[in-house]
């Protein structure tokens, strides 16, 4: 993805710089505190400079410090997927209206944005900060379960089921997009909307630490069975599955066979 460059004059510069100042925090973080100790070394005094000793102790307070943040968000992302099927209350803004509202409801699924967890409430994605009220739930998985769940987001797994509608076994490997609780049991999710697939935990049957076609950008064709045609597509592949002797690439929902791949980009 490539990003827009646009031109920045200095006064915006300087508009920028000083709404960033309002919103920094009190806290040191690990870019600014890296940013602060290379520029010292770059303007250090050559004829006194940084002792090797005091250098040491300064990277390993940097690499405490990234730790120590690493574990904070771990922390905070398996505290959030701790709520799954739990009823919560929370306190947000809505962006279309910029008014201030109380979401209840039942906690669906978690997703990481940027980094941080959000939890899914008919629909809405709530901060996991913005959280007040936590009612029990029903949740009967065992803490195993969720954690193991919660690790394989993101992840490509393989996994075998029958197909819902030809009753053939099919072999798949996909991307895990988020989890599903359902009468306390964490599920996993691959695919997209138009194609998406869902699995108990207990059927994983591996995680891909290899190479996988799943998450590149091809190029192809699908047979469309309403038209009786082959139509060009374009996307990123969600999934890939085996049945009988033929493999399937599927983009944006629809399924083509290797053969029918003209190209694979590069990442």
């Amino acid at each position: 993805m490539m990003a827009n460059v646009n031109y920045v004059s200095a006064t915006d510069s300087k508009i920028q710089y000083e709404k960033a100042s309002t919103s920094a925090k009190n806290e040191l973080g690990k870019d600014a505190f890296l940013q602060l100790l290379v520029t010292q070394l770059r303007y250090q005094d050559p004829l006194n400079p940084t002792d090797d000793k005091e250098f040491l102790a300064q990277m390993a307070q940097f690499t405490s410090l990234e730790q120590m943040q690493n574990m904070n968000r771990s922390f905070e992302a398996t505290k959030a997927f701790a709520l799954l099927g739990k009823e919560i209350q929370a306190t947000v803004t809505n962006e279309q209206t910029s008014q201030t509202e109380t979401v209840q409801g039942k906690v669906e699924y978690v997703k990481m944005k940027n980094g941080e967890p959000y939890l899914v409430v008919e629909g809405k994605e709530i901060p996991a900060s913005k959280v007040e009220i936590v009612t029990e739930s029903e949740i009967i998985g065992t803490d195993d379960q969720i954690t193991n769940a919660f690790e394989l987001i993101g992840k490509v797994v393989q996994f075998a089921r029958k197909n819902p509608e030809s009753n053939e076994t099919e072999y798949i490997e996909g991307k895990v997009q988020h989890i599903n609780m359902k009468a306390g049991k964490p599920y996993v999710v691959i695919g997209s909307n138009e194609g998406m697939i869902e699995t108990a935990l207990d059927s994983i049957e591996g995680v891909v630490e290899k190479d996988s076609l799943v998450g590149k950008r091809i190029m192809g064709s699908y047979y469309n069975t309403e038209t009786q045609d082959y139509e060009k597509i374009e996307g990123e592949v969600e999934y890939i599955f085996i049945r009988g002797r033929n493999t399937y690439a599927v983009v944006n929902g629809k399924a083509m066979t290797l053969e029918d791949i003209d190209k694979v980009f590069r990442d």
